[in-house]
């Protein structure tokens, strides 16, 4: 994951020379503002350089010179940036360090006039001048005599070198900035920071890539994320007519949350909404990160560059976008500063969209507060692919990859053997573009299964009784313990059968292994929960009282993703 604190550099690492000092001090302001508003701030008339001055015999002190060419974008870094330099600063030193903003003005060479018709002497470096005053006079007299040269006369004679020394000046601030660094395996992008579509999708957060380079083979693949490219079925329709309803109008059903296991396409949706909402309504501050991403920024503003630069890089945009937000469980200051955030955005109007792997409600550490904040707009469940999504997507991954391996024959053998999941498919579509290079013809199943045993055996969903039993009690908000006892209760009896029911159907245990597992006397006991359970399905019963009471099909599928999250 690119996430932020690969942009951090702590005091024990040091820093060997100043170019490290600057190195890491921009890696770290590009961190804090983004890579778009770095560019277009920092990016040209710029330049960076490190000053160490003696104290005493032993001790130095640092300062960052931030060099800067035009009086307007002098006071617009200070007014805007400069707690950020300082934070980036300290980050990078390890220490508190200054920070001067400064301006880089090219300094006119004076001219050397000839005095009473003699032939000019040996130059003196010339004094300091204001670029504005020069630039009104067009040229220096130096003459105190009064004896003067013509304009083009002087003009032409300063051309030259006027022309040399602003090379030498563009030189050495182009030497004053990091040459860019290659990512190292492992790390990621932050998301939308370089594309060129919106500001910082992090503060991106987002997670993280030292440089733009990393960034934008990041977004390659998130490009590729479209609706377009999206395959549709029953286990997903209704979480993708709700992307295609908030890319057509952005403010409608908002917030809107995605919920299912991984590999079903949560993320690939959100980064397809992500992408209309830059293209389509031209929205330039579109974040979309993980909540884990969210979580790193939050942490590192609350100890370097403070709270409100981290509120203004997430209240002051035009959408959000969070995946995973079950990472955030338990994490109280984290919870509380999102809250504030869902609320600031809520009241503007601007999209909401988030996903993880159980709704909102579900979601275990979760304040009721934001869980119901999160379930106000509207909560969509997304579910493992069908055979015939699972087709569709092996074909398009071949096509891609190894056209010549793209067998109909193949592909229907794997489809039907894969589990459905997105990454488990694109792991098998790789394996079979490797055999395919290999043998140089199309592999068999056989074949397949020889180095790919282990993915096609991952669609056979394990589970044990211990597990249908914590689910169960997972989704009716039990303890863990009830459905052993021997509570009579409807709240508590319902359940129970619930679960014999889905470890006759989930298991190959006996009927009367599971009637004893879950407190029975007989086999007959778990001989008639599964003839009850097959009952209320037919007749759409409600299983559990009050809060918790939900439909017979609801808590099936509610069981089986849990179960299926936990496996």
């Amino acid at each position: 994951m690119m996430e932020v604190d690969a942009y951090r550099m702590s005091a024990s690492q040091g820093c060997t020379d100043n170019m490290d000092v600057v190195q890491n001090f921009t890696e770290a302001l590009t961190g804090r503002i983004g890579v778009d508003r770095f560019r277009m701030w920092f990016g040209q008339n710029v330049s960076f350089s490190f000053q160490t001055d003696s104290i005493d015999g032993n001790t130095s002190r640092g300062k960052l010179i931030v060099a800067v060419r035009g009086q307007f974008a002098k006071d617009r870094l200070e007014k805007n940036f400069l707690s950020q330099l300082r934070g980036a600063a300290m980050q990078a030193c390890g220490t508190a360090t200054d920070v001067e903003v400064c301006l880089d003005q090219p300094q006119p060479e004076q001219v050397q006039l000839p005095i009473d018709g003699l032939e000019p002497g040996p130059k003196r470096p010339a004094r300091p001048v204001a670029q504005a005053t020069a630039r009104r006079s067009g040229f220096q007299n130096n003459n105190r005599r009064g004896k003067t040269e013509s304009i083009s006369s002087l003009v032409s004679g300063t051309t030259a070198r006027s022309a040399k020394a602003k090379q030498n000046r563009d030189r050495n601030s182009i030497a004053s900035r990091p040459a860019p660094r290659r990512p190292l395996p492992g790390q990621l992008s932050l998301p939308g920071l370089a594309d060129g579509k919106g500001t910082s999708d992090k503060p991106n957060h987002q997670a993280s890539g030292n440089q733009a380079s990393a960034s934008g083979a990041k977004n390659s693949a998130r490009d590729a994320m479209t609706m377009q490219s999206f395959v549709a079925g029953p286990s997903n329709k209704l979480a993708f007519t709700a992307a295609t309803m908030v890319c057509e109008t952005p403010g409608v059903a908002s917030p809107l949350f995605i919920c299912g296991p991984s590999g079903t396409g949560k993320t690939h949706l959100l980064c397809s909404i992500a992408h209309m909402l830059r293209r389509r309504h031209r929205m330039r501050r579109v974040v979309h990160l993980s909540a884990e991403q969210f979580t790193n920024d939050f942490i590192a503003s609350v100890s370097n560059s403070g709270i409100t630069s981290f509120r203004s890089r997430y209240r002051d945009i035009d959408a959000l976008l969070i995946d995973d937000i079950q990472f955030l469980g338990s994490k109280k200051a984290t919870l509380r500063e999102l809250l504030y955030t869902i609320e600031t955005l809520s009241a503007a109007g601007r999209p909401l969209i988030f996903s993880g792997l159980r709704s909102p409600t579900e979601i275990q550490g979760l304040t009721s507060e934001l869980a119901g904040r999160m379930a106000a707009g509207l909560v969509c469940p997304v579910g493992p692919l069908d055979q015939e999504a699972r087709k569709v997507v092996l074909s398009r991954l071949l096509e891609e990859r190894c056209p010549a391996a793209a067998s109909d024959e193949l592909v229907d053998q794997m489809a039907s053997l894969v589990a459905g999941d997105g990454r488990v498919i694109s792991g098998l579509a790789n394996s079979v573009t490797l055999l395919a290079r290999m043998h140089g013809r199309i592999p068999t199943i056989d074949e397949v299964r020889t180095i790919s045993g282990d993915l096609l055996r991952s669609s056979k969903q394990v589970a044990t009784l211990s597990m249908i039993e914590s689910a169960v009690c997972d989704a009716f908000q039990l303890p863990h313990d009830t459905l052993r006892g021997s509570s009579q209760t409807r709240s508590t009896t319902e359940p129970r059968m619930l679960a014999m029911y889905l470890a006759r159907q989930m298991t190959s245990s006996a009927y009367a292994e599971i009637a004893r597992h879950f407190g029975g006397k007989s086999h007959s006991t778990a001989i008639a929960a599964e003839k009850n359970v097959k009952r209320w399905l037919g007749a759409s019963k409600s299983i559990g009282r009050g809060h918790a009471a939900i439909s017979t099909r609801e808590a099936l599928d509610r069981v089986e993703n849990l179960i299926r999250n936990a496996s």
